[in-house]
């Protein structure tokens, strides 16, 4: 029997393990605004788990057990010496202080609020007019049919038709082109167009009427196809205008002055509109060279009822117990174990983020003396994993969604990472790349592969693929289409 016993008692305490592990990765994954709302559940949950009215003895050194479990989900201040044993030098020329802030001190925390989308800021430059209701519903029709690069994807027909059928109003393709009209006065100039040409245009006839300007409207809008061959031979004759002078107004008027994709300033539908709290905080001090790292703890502090503690040791202490006791006993037991784990993952998570963002300031402390990212340096997760003591799982979780107030802005914990490009940083590759980009023959850019080429000549061992992935990431358009935008 007592094997038995034994065999039981083990794989309890190896399901309670797993159980903490489980929750441990859960709560890692989520940031402060989604632990807010998780907490008030598991309180709601666990009977014996309360918030603590009073955080102004969080730490009596005179209290018991009892009190000490109910503040184990606090991290300690941490004072953490950068200075390494000698494999990085480095880092030995200044010191990183770290430590914790309380959820009830006082200090300025500024949220980032990502930037709106063309969508966005259209429809709040249409609630500036003074339209009645049915140009309403057609002009937002039009903004919602405009594509990212800032180009009106359907016919005014075809817009007509979804106003009546989907909207119920009775509008006709002249309506929708008159209340088109009016969204191309829109900014950013050029927005809504439905061709290239349209959206140089739109661009021109905003601009002061120089002749310079209004002989570039005249190119644009007579010859667009002799201008998109850059044939200004052909146009000098039938303009009668000097050839030199017609070359001179297309290199300032268009090519420096129009942008063929206005919506591109913008971010996508997908990934703005959503505001962000930092996690941590960054702070510098450039006189003492010293980085001060801060994980805001603004979690409630939990603690075990002093109810079911109280039960707890009462049912401990006793020796004989009826059916009834022993039922309620292991009831209270289970409620006072659940509680004091969950304040463990608590008191685990706060440390875990703590110790993960130190790691990185340490492994990036060029970046966060000068707030360069050419200044980061190649790092992956299993280099934090192995700092910390902890799985590559554990970081990957830690750094999901969370994000650092810097001096330099408000930045996402996955942007200090990158993979080793021939000892550089992506960073570094996209630096070099926009580099290549700025200074090719704007007649004869440089297609993928001849930039893969490039960037092999200077070290960096890519395929095409990843070129054409780091081109599309910095939003620098394929060579074709550069081409075009060159003439």
């Amino acid at each position: 029997m007592a094997k038995q016993g034994l065999t039981l008692e083990q794989k309890q305490t190896q399901r309670l393990a797993l159980e903490q592990q489980r929750l441990l990765g859960l709560v890692l994954e989520k940031n402060d605004a989604e632990m807010a709302e998780f907490i008030d559940n598991k309180v709601n949950e666990i009977q014996a788990l309360e918030k603590k009215q009073d955080d102004n003895d969080d730490y009596d050194t005179g209290g018991n057990d009892n009190d000490n479990e109910r503040d184990n989900n606090r991290v300690p201040n941490e004072e953490v010496n950068a200075e390494t044993n000698g494999d990085d030098d480095t880092m030995a020329w200044y010191r990183y202080f770290a430590n914790n802030r309380s959820r009830d001190d006082e200090y300025y925390a500024p949220t980032a609020v990502s930037e709106k989308t063309l969508t966005e800021y259209l429809a709040d430059q249409l609630g500036e007019l003074e339209l009645d209701e049915t140009q309403m519903i057609i002009a937002r029709a039009i903004v919602g049919n405009i594509e990212e690069n800032g180009y009106l994807s359907r016919s005014t027909a075809e817009i007509a038709d979804d106003v009546t059928f989907n909207d119920g109003y009775m509008v006709d393709a002249r309506q929708v082109d008159e209340m088109l009209a009016i969204v191309q006065t829109l900014d950013p100039p050029g927005i809504a167009a439905r061709d290239l040409r349209e959206c140089m245009l739109l661009q021109l006839r905003r601009k002061e009427g120089t002749e310079d300007v209004e002989l570039a409207i005249e190119m644009v809008e007579k010859y667009f196809d002799e201008l998109a061959g850059m044939r200004f031979d052909i146009m000098s004759r039938r303009m009668g205008v000097d050839k030199e002078r017609l070359e001179e107004v297309f290199k300032h008027q268009i090519r420096r002055g129009i942008n063929p994709y206005p919506g591109n300033a913008f971010g996508s539908r997908s990934d703005t509109s959503y505001q962000v709290t930092p996690d941590f905080d960054v702070e510098l001090d450039e006189e003492t060279e010293r980085v001060t790292v801060t994980l805001r703890n603004n979690i409630p502090t939990l603690q075990i009822s002093e109810s079911y503690a109280l039960m707890n040791e009462r049912y401990r202490s006793a020796s004989a117990l009826t059916v009834k006791e022993n039922k309620e006993k292991k009831q209270i037991q289970d409620a006072y174990q659940r509680a004091s784990m969950f304040i463990e993952v608590l008191k685990q998570r706060q440390e875990t983020l703590f110790n993960t963002m130190s790691a990185i300031v340490k492994c990036q402390p060029d970046y966060f003396m000068s707030g360069d990212e050419r200044d980061l340096r190649p790092l992956g997760q299993q280099q934090i994993a192995d700092m910390i003591g902890k799985d590559v799982s554990v970081v990957s979780r830690a750094v999901s969604n969370k994000y650092v107030q810097t001096p330099w802005g408000v930045k996402s914990l996955k942007s200090f990472f990158s993979e080793d490009i021939n000892g550089a940083s992506r960073h570094e590759v996209y630096d070099d790349l926009k580099k290549l980009v700025e200074e090719e023959d704007k007649k004869h850019p440089l297609s993928d592969d001849a930039l893969c080429d490039r960037l092999k000549e200077m070290g960096y061992k890519l395929e095409r693929r990843t070129v054409a992935k780091y081109r599309d990431a910095l939003k620098i358009p394929s060579s074709t289409v550069r081409r075009k935008m060159a003439r």
